[in-house]
């Protein structure tokens, strides 16, 4: 389980249904960590929970490490089961070859410091033993921490954690993530943001470049306004949003001036720079080899996007030229879809389609008398049989 929105989101809604029913919650854990501000906002969730929570590291093979380190100490009570580690949760620089940022790393120090402090006691000598999960990367397997205790009990299954707690034979309902906190966590990945504000881009740039039914440019819109939510709910930065966006006007300048290509390049890398920041901008989060060739394979993929573009709107512009648009007004076509007015549809005039609009309603397969040409759109008003008898 990553720790993002989706969980956040989950646990909020599991812990509101046990709240409800005065029953306790058993939240099992096995992360290798995920997002600072998730993972404020869990915290928050169980250090204000009006029901007992365990959290319980669990099955055996489970790890609660990074962000995953300070939910666990964040519960009431806190299991592991044998085989499963804690610990390694010192915040990572947005620059690899600096320091952990000072600011980030002392406010992990004093948030597991607090929850130490909380769940063990002031002057107890556990508490430096967590903080060293931040200052030192300190792993403890569920034996040690037991050990040390640091854990309240082991347990290998939740019917072992029910025995501890005292719940045997108590009904347990299972709760699993539903479409919803889906779909926050995979808003909530930076690559995954990019992509969406990409390909939204590239789809308004297309529609803007084709003719046909206008569609792409609403669901590009559509995919910007998601990738614009992600951000929120990120929290990107002002430096990340605004290369990705300095990337699209780039690519825009490439576009609309086709030479050398460098203005469609830099764009395609800025747009690159700026999902790798978002990751960097996370200190529980790594960006691994996987991520980066993908991002990379998108990187090139939209070359090519840009080379095919520029290729349409150079096999327009030609068309244009080899065929006065003015000499359509007067010519006859059918409609190959519906038109109302207000709306566009498609026609079909000297054996090539147009994107097509009209003051009357014209379905489609009707015939159609162009009327006037405006830019590569042409007005259309429908041919009736009275007209076609009088020919």
């Amino acid at each position: 389980m990553n720790i993002d929105y989706g969980a956040y989101n989950f646990l909020s809604s599991a812990l509101g249904r046990a709240e409800s029913e005065n029953c306790p919650l058993i939240v099992r854990l096995n992360t290798y960590g995920g997002y600072l501000d998730s993972m404020d906002k869990i915290i928050n969730l169980l250090l204000n929970a009006k029901v007992d929570v365990v959290v319980w590291v669990g099955p055996r093979g489970a790890k609660a490490t990074s962000a995953g380190t300070f939910i666990a100490l964040a519960a009431k009570y806190l299991a592991m089961a044998d085989g499963t580690v804690i610990g390694s949760c010192q915040p990572r620089s947005i620059d690899p070859s600096q320091p952990v940022d000072p600011k980030v790393l002392n406010y992990a120090i004093a948030r597991m410091k607090a929850l130490a402090e909380r769940k063990y006691g002031v002057d107890d000598e556990r508490v430096q033993v967590a903080v060293k999960f931040v200052t030192e990367n300190l792993d403890l397997t569920a034996r040690e921490a037991l050990e040390l205790n640091m854990i309240d009990f082991m347990a290998d299954t939740v019917d072992e954690v029910l025995d501890e707690m005292g719940w045997s034979g108590a009904e347990v309902v299972v709760l699993k993530p539903g479409f919803v906190h889906q779909f926050y966590s995979v808003l909530n990945d930076p690559l995954v943001i990019g992509l969406l504000f990409e390909l939204g881009f590239w789809l308004i740039l297309v529609d803007l470049f084709t003719a046909g039914i206008q569609v792409y440019g609403f669901i590009g819109a559509a995919m910007i306004v998601l990738s614009l939510f992600g951000m929120g709910i990120l929290g990107v930065s002002a430096a990340a949003l605004a290369l990705m966006i300095l990337g699209a006007a780039l690519l825009v300048v490439e576009l609309k001036y086709p030479g050398i290509q460098v203005f469609g390049f830099a764009g395609l890398a800025l747009w690159a720079v700026s999902i790798v920041l978002m990751y960097r901008e996370q200190p529980y989060i790594e960006v691994t080899i996987p991520q980066y060739a993908i991002i990379i394979a998108l990187a090139v993929s939209g070359g090519f996007l840009v080379f095919y573009i520029d290729r349409v709107r150079q096999a327009l512009r030609l068309r244009r030229t080899m065929f006065d648009l003015r000499k359509l007004v007067g010519m006859t076509g059918i409609a190959k879809t519906d038109i109302k007015p207000g709306e566009y549809g498609v026609v079909l005039v000297a054996s090539d389609t147009w994107t097509a609009f009209s003051d009357h309603e014209i379905r489609a397969g009707e015939k159609v008398r162009i009327v006037e040409v405006v830019g590569l759109k042409v007005k259309v008003e429908p041919v009736r049989d009275e007209e076609e008898e009088e020919k």
